[in-house]
C-alpha cells in the first residue's frame, strides 16, 4: 500500500510537471503572438508610405507610356512646349498709367497713349486702353464713319494743384489737357498684380511697383470709366496741350456717410498704390 502511495505522488508529480512545462509554452507562445502583433502594427505607416510610393512609381509609369505612345503625333508641339515650372518665370503684367515707360527693372512690352470712348457720349467702352503710338497696323478697314463707336485720345482734366509732381513734366507746371501718357509693363520675377485704392503703401512682402492717385470720368457725364491709378510723378507729351475732350481723367473724391466716415474724408482725394508679389 505504501508502495502504491509512493507510485500515485510520483505520478501526480509528473502530471503537474508537464502541465507546467505546457503552460510555460503557451505563455511563450501567446508572448510572442503579442510582440509580433506590435511590431506589425509599429510598421503599418511604413507600409502605407510603400504601397503610396508604389502606387506614383505605377502612375508615373503610365503617364510615361502614355507619352511615348503620343510621340508620333506630338513630336512638334511637344518639341516647342516648355516644361512647366510653376508659373515662376510667366512673369505679371500691369499697365502703368501715366508714363512713358516701365521702369528699369521690368520689360516695357508697348508704350503709347490712352485711349476710351468720348465723355459726353451714352455709348461705346468703358473702360480705358493703352494705344500704342508705334507700329500701329491694319487689317481690313473703309475709310469713313461707319461703325458709329469711336476711340478717342484721353487727357487730363482739372487735376488741382499739388497733386501731381512735376519731375517728370519737362518744366510744364499744369498738366491740364495734355495726353495721357501709358505703358505695358511686364515684371519677370512676379506672379501677380494688384490695384489698391486709398493705400499709399503696399501690404507686407509685396513689391511697390508705383503709387499715385484714383482717377476715371467725371460723373455728371454720359459715359462711364474704370477708376484706374495714375501715377503721382506723370510724364506728358509736350505739344500735345489742347482741349479737345475725348475721353477724360479726373481725380476721384471720396463721399463720406456712403463710404464709412472717419477712414474716407467728404471731398478727399483717393490715393492708390500697385503691388506686385
Amino acid at each position: 500500500m505504501e508502495n502504491m502511495k509512493r507510485s500515485t505522488g510520483r505520478s501526480s508529480g509528473s502530471v503537474r510537471s508537464v502541465l507546467s512545462s505546457y503552460v510555460l509554452v503557451l505563455l511563450m507562445v501567446v508572448s510572442t503572438i503579442i510582440v509580433c502583433q506590435l511590431r506589425v502594427n509599429s510598421l503599418q505607416p511604413k507600409l502605407k508610405e510603400i504601397e503610396d510610393l508604389m502606387r506614383e512609381n505605377k502612375l508615373a509609369e503610365e503617364v510615361a507610356h502614355a507619352r511615348r505612345d503620343r510621340r508620333g503625333a506630338t513630336d512638334v508641339i511637344e518639341d516647342f512646349s516648355p516644361p512647366f515650372d510653376g508659373g515662376l518665370s510667366g512673369g505679371a503684367m500691369f499697365t502703368h498709367w501715366g508714363r512713358h515707360a516701365c521702369a528699369e527693372d521690368l520689360e516695357t512690352v508697348y508704350a503709347g497713349k490712352v485711349g476710351g470712348s468720348d465723355h459726353n457720349k451714352h455709348g461705346g467702352g468703358s473702360n480705358y486702353l493703352c494705344v500704342p503710338t508705334l507700329n500701329v497696323t491694319w487689317d481690313h478697314y473703309v475709310d469713313g464713319p461707319n461703325s458709329k463707336t469711336f476711340l478717342y485720345g484721353a487727357e487730363f482734366e482739372n487735376p488741382g494743384t499739388g497733386f501731381f509732381s512735376t519731375d517728370n513734366t519737362q518744366a510744364i507746371e499744369s498738366i491740364q489737357d495734355y495726353d495721357v501718357p501709358c505703358a505695358v509693363c511686364r515684371v519677370p520675377t512676379r506672379r501677380s498684380v494688384l490695384t489698391i485704392p486709398a493705400w499709399t503703401s503696399c501690404p507686407s512682402g509685396w513689391t511697390q511697383q508705383y503709387r499715385g492717385y484714383l482717377m476715371a470720368g467725371h460723373e455728371s457725364h454720359k459715359g462711364r470709366n474704370k477708376f484706374e491709378c495714375v501715377d503721382r510723378a506723370p510724364d506728358i507729351f509736350k505739344g500735345t496741350y489742347e482741349n479737345k475732350n475725348g475721353a477724360l481723367f479726373y481725380l476721384v473724391e471720396g463721399v463720406c456717410g456712403s463710404l464709412p466716415c472717419g477712414p474716407y474724408i467728404a471731398n478727399r482725394q483717393i490715393t492708390c498704390v500697385v503691388c506686385s508679389i
